[in-house]
């Protein structure tokens, strides 16, 4: 008799609730719990960023948190949680903001890890590890995971939270090496917010719960795990979706128009139009039209333009402390990010002339 194959944990990460996105946060939690419900799937793993802020949170997301926990658990479905560096304000301590909800009867926070049965535990089981820095204390806690809870009767996931060189494509010093995971079967990340698998790897970053700015693909949603061992991705249909039409002056016309037109009356769409032109053109462009039409934003791009920024950000020009604040205020404004006072926060320590 051949074995029944069925759905069994949820997996999703990145939800990033801060002040101006609760209805957002609520939204995309309540979506999986439908996804929950029409699969009867009864656990759910986060893997890291529920928050946003590093510096604190107001009572207003606290609450929110709380409320969706609650709803979960009436639900009969069981949460655990690790710990993503935006939960921590010190990224080696074990203990960060989802701490605050682990007496919660269907919640369990990781210290340093929990191993979870997918299913029945039969055939596979999911370890998951919250964020600890890359070049601090992670690969301790990965050896403990391989020295006292892999199983070889079974296989073994992972679903951690942690940068690893190859998913961008501009590595960083501090990124983890990929072969450091050898031995797992598979291992699911969260952190970096689009979706990829390293190549030649068993590496597969899952992507972001939502899209939260124009910088990032459309493919955000869920991962579930069966019993078997096997996956399924769902995409997110609820949240607001951000997208980039890139056009040449030539094809800003009624066909793009009537795109706009179509996205804006569809209500899950935020649409920045890039028009590719010439000096000399650009001031034909019909931005009022674009907007009205249903774009978010428009940009004019030119030659001269993209000369321009590069002037900008020339390795000579001396940043002071008010240059570096602005500079870092206008990329926020390009990339739509929201929250800016925690980097903010940050730079308001810098007190000396970069770039000497």
């Amino acid at each position: 008799m051949a074995k029944e194959i069925y759905p069994c944990l949820l997996l999703f990460n990145d939800l990033h609730v801060g002040k101006e996105n609760i209805p957002e946060f609520v939204a995309n939690w309540n979506e999986a719990l439908c996804i929950c419900e029409r699969l009867g799937i009864t656990e759910i793993a986060l893997g890291g960023d529920l928050f946003l802020s590093r510096a604190a949170q107001t009572l207003d997301i606290l609450l929110a948190v709380h409320d969706v926990l609650l709803a979960t658990a009436k639900k009969g479905i069981r949460v655990t949680i690790a710990n993503g560096n935006h939960d921590k304000v010190a990224p080696e301590s074990e203990r960060g903001y989802c701490h605050i909800f682990d007496q919660h009867r269907n919640v369990v926070v990781a210290n340093d890890y929990v191993s979870l049965p997918i299913g029945d535990g039969q055939h596979a089981l999911l370890h998951l590890i919250p964020y600890f820095p890359e070049d601090g204390s992670f690969t301790e806690k990965l050896q403990t995971v391989k020295t006292q809870a892999l199983d070889s009767t079974k296989l073994n996931f992972l679903y951690l939270h942690e940068g690893i060189n190859g998913a961008l494509s501009q590595p960083s010093e501090k990124e983890l090496p990929a072969n450091l995971f050898e031995g797992f079967d598979k291992v699911f990340v969260a952190h970096y917010h689009n979706r990829c698998v390293i190549p030649e790897t068993n590496v597969e970053y899952i992507g972001s719960s939502r899209q939260h700015n124009f910088g990032e693909d459309e493919m955000k949603g869920y991962t579930v795990l069966y019993n078997d061992g096997s996956t399924e991705f769902i995409q997110n249909k609820i949240n607001l979706r951000y997208k980039v039409i890139d056009v040449d002056a030539d094809q800003v016309d009624i066909h793009l128009t009537d795109l706009l037109d179509e996205m804006k009356a569809d209500g899950h769409y935020r649409t920045k139009v890039r028009v590719h032109t010439t000096s000399v053109r650009a001031s034909s462009i019909p931005k009022e039209k674009l907007l009205h039409a249903g774009a978010s934003k428009v940009e004019i791009i030119t030659e001269e333009t993209e000369a321009a920024d590069v002037s900008a950000s020339s390795l000579f020009e001396k940043f002071d402390t008010h240059k570096i604040r602005e500079t870092y205020e206008e990329f926020c404004r390009e990339k739509e990010i929201a929250e800016v006072e925690l980097g903010l926060s940050y730079l308001s320590k810098i007190d000396s002339v970069c770039g000497n």
